[in-house]
């Protein structure tokens, strides 16, 4: 007596939001395992991302676009921008012009330093949808130059697409328990996608990138070639792809046996110096050149590692367009950083503003 009866056609009600439910303290406990119990073969980690990214191939968002998207040939996305940056002399930019296959690609395995979706040693591919996002990327310091190229994707690649999670649609009915778990796992990876976007402060990198770092081994295992997410130099206003360790290789240019690489980077006249940088290819003779040495051969006589990146496995990936190459002098850097007034007022004990 005296209370709304739910079933009246006079009732009326107001949608509940569902909250992260369980998701945010299963994340919260992964993170603070990674980082303070068990870094490596933790079977709670695996469980927690199991639950999170179960089904994630089938997920849409609620504008019906998928949350795993394919790239490459006839695809939205056809390429990728990687910049290098290159400090002091100019003998590393030289090298890198003369085999920029492998001087601006994807680092090798002794030269692979950490980073957001890496740990140290494991070699991944860093790339940006343009070029201004992929020169941000690399934070280059005034008075370096950055050798930037393009690469193209030229096999079909599987990636999940973090931004496409802060809109993963939960369909079914909101009386139905069975929706209420998966809208809030929708909540969840809305959240998921900020905090593995998020800025991380250079002495935080260590410790706060294992999170992204465990998700990033995971999928890789979980048959995903890589990641889109956005970009935290440009104000998450672009993206970013990382390619995972297997679908990372760049394909080797053949060049003909013997041929001779020279790399120009200046001009001299009576005016003084110029930037001005050149490749040349200088090829043998056709009776000159020789057929390719056996790989395996060349190795039993002791020429090459068992381990050169000769002898990858891996299929290529990516192929570099050697007509795109560029290189940019760093004059001046500009930031976006608003200003926030600081004010200051003295009180006195008690509240009271003190007389002048």
């Amino acid at each position: 007596m005296g209370e709304e009866c739910p079933f009246s056609d006079e009732s009326h009600y107001a949608e509940k939001h569902a909250g992260h439910g369980e998701f945010l303290v299963l994340w919260n406990d992964f993170e603070r395992g990674l980082k303070t119990q068990s870094r490596f073969f933790s079977p709670s980690a695996k469980l927690v991302l199991d639950q999170i990214f179960s089904g994630v191939s089938e997920l849409r968002t609620t504008s019906r676009a998928p949350v795993v998207v394919t790239v490459g040939p006839a695809m939205p996305i056809t390429n990728l921008y990687r910049a290098r940056v290159f400090e002091g002399e100019d003998g590393d930019l030289a090298e890198a012009l003369r085999v920029p296959w492998k001087h601006l690609g994807t680092p090798p395995t002794e030269a692979a330093s950490a980073g957001r979706m890496n740990a140290r040693g494991i070699a991944v591919f860093y790339g940006a949808r343009d070029a201004d996002t992929a020169l941000s990327e690399v934070r280059p310091p005034v008075g370096s130059k950055v050798a930037l190229a393009v690469f193209s994707i030229i096999r079909p690649l599987r990636l999940l697409d973090l931004t496409a999670l802060r809109s993963v649609s939960a369909g079914g009915s909101i009386f139905d328990p069975a929706t209420i778990v998966q809208m809030q796992r929708s909540n969840f990876l809305e959240e998921l996608s900020h905090l593995m976007s998020r800025a991380v402060m250079p002495h935080e990198e260590e410790s706060e990138y294992l999170p992204t770092q465990a998700v990033a081994d995971y999928l890789a295992n979980e048959r995903l070639d890589g990641m889109i997410f956005p970009s935290v130099q440009t104000g998450q206003s672009s993206s970013n792809v990382v390619l995972f360790h297997h679908a990372a290789r760049v394909e080797e240019i053949e060049l003909p046996k013997g041929t001779e690489l020279d790399v120009q980077l200046e001009t001299r006249d009576s005016d003084g110096v110029y930037s001005d940088y050149r490749v040349w290819e200088t090829i043998p003779m056709p009776t000159e050149q020789a057929e390719p040495m056996n790989r395996a051969s060349h190795w039993m006589f002791g020429m090459d590692h068992p381990f050169d990146h000769d002898l990858d496995t891996r299929a290529p990936t990516l192929r570099i367009d050697l007509e795109s190459i560029q290189v940019h002098h760093v004059r001046a850097v500009t930031f976006n950083a608003p200003s926030h007034k600081v004010t200051r007022r003295r009180l006195q004990q008690g509240g009271a503003v003190p007389n002048d």
